[in-house]
């Protein structure tokens, strides 16, 4: 089935306002449409709800949050390295950041050295007379970038060698999850928690082969059956071999397999774009 594209849900938003008697918020358009918050996200990153409301043309409800802006990422990376007095890791930004997120700031600045780019050209235009921007200035001339998932000195330390206790991915604060996941159970707790907000209902779940049962919504009218195997990554499926026409989708927390024959989702991407 064709996939719902920018003008056809603009065209839905438009529709949906008509039948209302007051501005919509993103929850009461998800209602009304059967349109799923991260298919508004997907199709929208940059601005998502908001942009979506404001190229339909509806007024903004009083209890629609506003989407963070760029000035609002860079404004909370300036924070943590004023607290800090040096360019956080991306894990001590996913830990300590009171909005935004690693994946968020690549997304909107581009990877590798993006986000400290831009943090450069908003430190120079709102404070000019930092020290920072001399250090900022070194640190991207010599290709110094903050590093992803690896733990910063004033965060954890040191690096300690194997003991008996439980062990946890790397800060994330998710909601109600504290951190990554680091095996197949943690995927299927987080995709429990959002697999409404992207659009799955669960039928069942099962150990054997495939693991999920659901139903996925393509448009207000119309549901899809999906096969879904948990993996930590998507390739995994692979290693554990199983038959690439058993199943329809692999839900992971990395994918990691990039001529994967069975379409994937993402789950470390999926829930940035739930985030704020």
């Amino acid at each position: 089935m064709p996939e719902i594209s920018r003008e056809d849900m603009i065209e839905a938003a438009k529709r949906a306002a008509k039948e209302s008697s007051i501005p919509l918020t993103c929850m009461e358009f998800i209602r009304r449409t059967g349109i799923s918050k991260w298919q508004i996200n997907r199709l929208f990153p940059e601005g998502r709800w908001t942009e979506l409301r404001t190229l339909a043309g509806i007024d903004r409800h009083p209890m629609d949050r506003p989407t963070l802006s760029n000035d609002d990422l860079l404004a909370e990376f300036h924070r943590l390295v004023t607290q800090a007095g040096r360019i956080p890791t991306w894990a001590v930004f996913n830990a300590k950041a009171k909005m935004g997120s690693d994946s968020l700031m690549r997304r909107r600045f581009g990877s590798s050295a993006g986000p400290l780019r831009a943090y450069q050209a908003w430190l120079k235009a709102n404070h000019p007379e930092s020290p920072i921007l001399e250090r900022l200035s070194a640190k991207l001339q010599n290709g110094v970038v903050p590093r992803p998932e690896s733990p910063d000195l004033d965060f954890v330390v040191p690096r300690w060698g194997g003991s008996s206790g439980p062990l946890f991915g790397p800060p994330i604060n998710f909601r109600g999850l504290r951190h990554a996941p680091i095996n197949e159970h943690g995927v299927v707790y987080i995709f429990g928690m959002v697999s409404y907000e992207l659009g799955f209902i669960v039928e069942a779940l099962q150990s054997s082969f495939p693991d999920c049962e659901a139903k996925r919504c393509m448009d207000k009218d119309r549901w899809q059956r999906v096969r879904i195997e948990f993996e930590f990554r998507s390739s995994d499926f692979h290693r554990h071999g199983h038959p690439v026409g058993g199943a329809d989708l692999i839900v992971c927390w990395k994918h990691d397999w990039p001529d994967c024959p069975v379409e994937v989702l993402e789950l470390r991407s999926a829930i940035d774009s739930l985030q704020g």
